[in-house]
Parts: structure tokens; sequence; C-alpha cells
């Protein structure tokens, strides 16, 4: 009896190695076709399953000039992950009570104009302080090194773009409050707070600031697509600071999914409220908590967040209800591209979430059907109808990105198949989803109407 019980578990854990070796084989294929696809130099990724990474990897070169290979070791600017880890020392100062979420900022930062009165420390955290994101102004470029007194007054000649709590509204201006916010309860500059409290405790030995002064070891060199030819990217980089400095290999940041997983960072309580979604004012939810995005993916919980500077793409998703969390790392500057392979990726791992098992549903409306179908098309061929869309949907899709987007999905072949699989209402805009399939690739569309029957979005937000 003893002896066919161990023959069992034996034969057990040789179909699971066997199965984590094809899933892992699988991965292999696609991040590598990602590569070559979508032009990447270089990538690293990590998969953890139950607790346990099952694989980890760099592909690719991390240094196109020196022909350096891309490793699980090497360090990628992560753009944006850098707010759940912001949000974690919040936190942090929270459990100590030396923090009030609630609590107006002003109490923490004097120097706030009185505009920003009603702004409380979780409105920062949660993007809904109405307070104009700097991202595309002159004047926080990482070159001026702007205090903290500096930073505020050059941010309040802007007005508050919507009462605070009452909408929502990506701001990195507001992590980098919470940043000032950190040093000014501490008494630590944020860099030391975030090493002695989060990255040296957790061994996270290669997370850091991106600060080009500084020599980092394994260093991967950014890069941009532009005019179809890979070139270096942007000097002139803006100063992300706490929303968005921070440095990571794909292994440190399975060490930051181990500390979340248990309590050995914050206690669970604290856990709990970053992953709840905001309420406005209104009591309203947002599938958005503590530097995460809080959301549901075909009936499977996901708490992800992307990020992106100049020359990097990357992003975590955390696959809770399936004990799965996938880490993308990239050196090219592409919005969305870190999630768009994470969800490939997950694929290997979770087949429930494949575009393959949505389900066509019936139009209610024949005549807009016609009018995206249409306008899909024409686009595919750089054809842009002011007929059917609005001015600003034909200015964004009239970029050299845009034009290069279309080119790689027109390379896929002729679309043989389009249907309609769902749609909601969205303040005046209408939603449609659409599902369209070549002979070789399934792309999921979202479409929105305005109000004057206009489309006034199409994006690309998913394919396999």
């Amino acid at each position: 009896m003893v002896s066919e019980f161990k023959r069992s578990k034996l034969a057990l854990f040789v179909i699971l190695l066997l199965t984590i070796s094809a899933q892992a084989d699988e991965v292999n294929k696609y991040v590598r076709a990602q590569l070559a696809e979508r032009h990447i130099p270089g990538a690293a990724i990590a998969v953890i399953k139950n607790g346990r990474v099952v694989k980890a990897e760099g592909y690719g070169l991390a240094s196109v000039e020196f022909n350096a290979p891309a490793t699980k070791e090497t360090v990628f600017e992560i753009g944006s992950i850098s707010k759940q880890m912001t949000a974690a020392a919040i936190m942090l100062l929270v459990e100590e009570g030396k923090i009030n979420l609630d609590e107006k900022i002003k109490r923490y930062l004097p120097n706030t104009p009185d505009s920003w009165k009603n702004v409380s420390v979780r409105n920062l955290l949660t993007h809904t302080s109405g307070i104009k994101s700097y991202t595309g102004l002159s004047g926080f470029e990482l070159t001026k090194r702007l205090k903290r007194d500096e930073f505020i007054k050059a941010l309040s000649t802007h007005p508050l773009e919507f009462e605070a709590g009452a909408n929502w509204k990506y701001s990195n201006s507001g992590y980098n409050l919470l940043g000032f916010i950190i040093e000014a309860v501490s008494g630590k500059s944020y860099w030391n707070f975030m090493r002695e409290r989060i990255f040296k405790p957790l061994g996270m030995n290669s997370t850091g600031d991106r600060d080009p002064q500084y020599i980092i070891r394994n260093r991967a060199t950014g890069y941009e697509w532009e005019n179809n030819r890979l070139v270096g990217r942007d000097y002139d980089l803006t100063d992300v600071f706490s929303a968005g400095a921070i440095v990571s290999t794909v292994m440190d940041l399975a060490k930051w999914d181990a500390a979340l997983r248990n309590d050995s960072l914050l206690k669970k309580e604290s856990k709990a409220q970053i992953w709840t979604p905001v309420l406005f004012n209104d009591r309203k939810p947002y599938p958005y908590g503590f530097g995460w995005n809080v959301t549901e993916f075909r009936g499977h919980r996901l708490i992800s967040h992307g990020g992106q500077t100049a020359g990097f793409a990357a992003n975590i998703s955390r696959y809770t209800d399936d004990d799965l969390t996938v880490i993308v790392l990239t050196n090219l500057g592409d919005q969305g591209l870190g999630g768009a392979i994470a969800r490939g990726i997950a694929k290997n791992y979770i087949p429930a979430i494949s575009l393959k098992t949505i389900k066509a549903q019936t139009e209610s409306d024949a005549k807009v059907s016609t009018m995206l179908k249409t306008a899909l098309r024409e686009r595919l061929e750089n054809k842009l109808n002011p007929d059917l869309l609005s001015s600003e949907l034909i200015k964004s899709l009239s970029t050299e990105r845009a034009k290069n987007v279309n080119q790689r999905i027109a390379s896929f072949g002729t679309i043989k198949n389009l249907v309609f699989v769902g749609g909601e209402t969205s303040g005046e805009r209408k939603i449609y989803r659409y599902k369209a399939e070549t002979p070789t690739r399934i792309f999921l569309w979202r479409f929105a109407v305005n109000d004057e029957g206009k489309i006034s979005e199409m994006t690309l937000e998913e394919e396999e």
C-alpha cells in the first residue's frame, strides 16, 4: 500500500514537472516572437505560481551597442510600478500612526496652495486629487532637480482639474507629493527610506534610483522604435521621482511579490486597503486602489500595474484567484507593451482567459456596427474618415507610432471575421468591443462613440 502511494506521488510529480516544462517552452517561443515582431531589443520575465518562481529568464539584448545579453539579473527602469512601492511606504507610516490617510496633505506639506486644501493623502494614492499631472509640462525635467517647495510652487500655478474625490485622472504629480510626504514625516530622504524599510529588508539588492549619475551594475539601455528604426531614448528625462524612478530586476520583483503574499512587510489590513477600489464622493467605485489597478479579467481577479519611461516598458500582473504572478520588463518605450506581453504569458497558465473563449453577442445597432467595422478596416489602410472619426482621434491616429501599429496589424492579413462581443456606457460615451480574426491572429478592439455619433476611441486592447 505504501509503495503504491509513493508511486502515485512520484507519477504526479513527474506530470507536474512535464507540465511546467511545456509551459516554459511555450513562454519562450511567445516572448521571442514578441521581441522580433515588436522590435524589442531585450526583455526579462518572471512567472510565480503558487508562491514559487517557475520561470525567470532574459531575452535579447540589454545593450544593443555592446551586444550585452539581457538576463534575469538585468536592471530595467520599472516606471509606474514604482507607485505601489511608494504606496507601501505610506502604509508603513500609517501603521506607525505617523500618517492619516484621510488627513489633508497640508498637514504634512504646509506650503501647498489654498486650492489644494481639500486634497487628502488618500486622494493622492488613488489619483482622485484633481491635481494636474506634470507629465508633458515644461519645468519638471530631471536636470532641474526641483526641491519640494520648488516642485509645489511650479505645480500650484495649474488649477485643479476637478474637485478632490469627485473623479479619477492619472496623476504623476500626486505620487511625487507622496514621496515628499514620506520625507517630511520620516525625516529621511525618500530613497533612504525606501532602501532601509523596503529594499534592504526584502533583499532587493538591485533595486534603487534610476538617476543617470549613478553607476548601476547590469543596467539596461533604453530604446525607442521611430521611423522604422531603433533609436536611443530621449536624454531629456522628466523627474518622475517617487512616481516612477525606480529600477529593478525580475528577481527583485519576485521578492516584492513574495512580500505581498505574506505579512512580512505590511499588515493584512494594510494590504486590504491597498487593493480596495476607490470610492468617489458620490460613493461610486473606480477600479484603482493605492498604486494598483484592481479589476477582473474574464472572471479572474487581477491586481496589476504597468510602467513606462523613455526607453522602457514594464508590468506586474497578479492573478490572485489562480495564484499566478507575471512580471515583464523591457527596454523599449512603448505604452502598454509590458501588459500585452504579460497577458500573453498568463494565457499559457490560465487558458480560460484566452480570447478564443469570448463568444459573439447580438448587435443592438446595425448602423453603428457598420460604421465601426468600416472605420477599422479603413484605419488599417491608414485612411482616416472625418465623417466617422472625431478630430481628436484623427490626430492621435496620424502619428508615426500609430501608423507603425497599423502596419504591424495589417501584416497578419485581412480580417476574415469581425464580431461584436460586448459593450457598456461610460458617461456620455457608448463603448463597443469587437473581436477581429485574421488567418494568424485574434484581436480585441475597443471603440467609443461620442454624443455626436462619431468614433472618439479605437483602441487595440488585446491580441493573441
